[in-house]
């Protein structure tokens, strides 16, 4: 049974105007609104994602806390690494998914991981999670590699048709 939702950001929530400033995010819709939505239906929700920015000291003093509460997500679980540091919860591998879960007391199965990359799939594959993808931000050029690892992959125009979901 699902318990728990969990969006990517970057690309699934909003447009970054320039990806090496996480500040430069112009939210799709309302997310707040959105989130408190999914709490009134009786599910978590959190947001997992990779912030280079941060390894690459562009993302400044950026407050993604005040993102946390602004948005009133339960749980933000942020890889600060670049790709070649080779952490563990750097997506695909699902460190930022089993994290959330503990956090939530949850297990990965009982969530769905909502993305707009192969690599936001794969974090929730390779977990036993359920994933979604979105066709914002790098969504519909990576449809077709989607479809083919996951052919009966669900697909949403934009992150706040999850609603119609659940």
């Amino acid at each position: 049974m699902i318990k728990c939702i969990l969006f990517d950001r970057d690309g699934t929530l909003g447009n970054l105007v320039d990806k090496r400033y996480p500040q430069s995010l112009i939210p799709y819709c309302d997310i707040a609104y959105v989130f408190n939505k999914i709490k009134e239906k009786g599910y978590h929700v959190g947001v997992i994602t990779n912030q280079s920015s941060i390894a690459r000291k562009t993302a400044g003093n950026y407050d993604f806390n005040a993102e946390k509460t602004r948005w009133a997500a339960e749980v933000y679980e942020i890889c600060p690494h670049d790709t070649k540091d080779n952490c563990d919860c750097r997506k695909p591998k699902s460190g930022l998914l089993y994290s959330a879960c503990k956090k939530l007391n949850l297990l990965p199965s009982e969530c769905i991981v909502v993305g707009d990359r192969l690599s936001d799939l794969l974090c929730a594959s390779n977990a036993g999670a359920k994933a979604i993808l979105v066709l914002t931000g790098y969504g519909a050029e990576e449809k077709e590699k989607c479809l083919e690892k996951f052919p009966n992959l669900t697909i949403l125009n934009q992150f706040d048709e999850i609603l119609n979901l659940i």
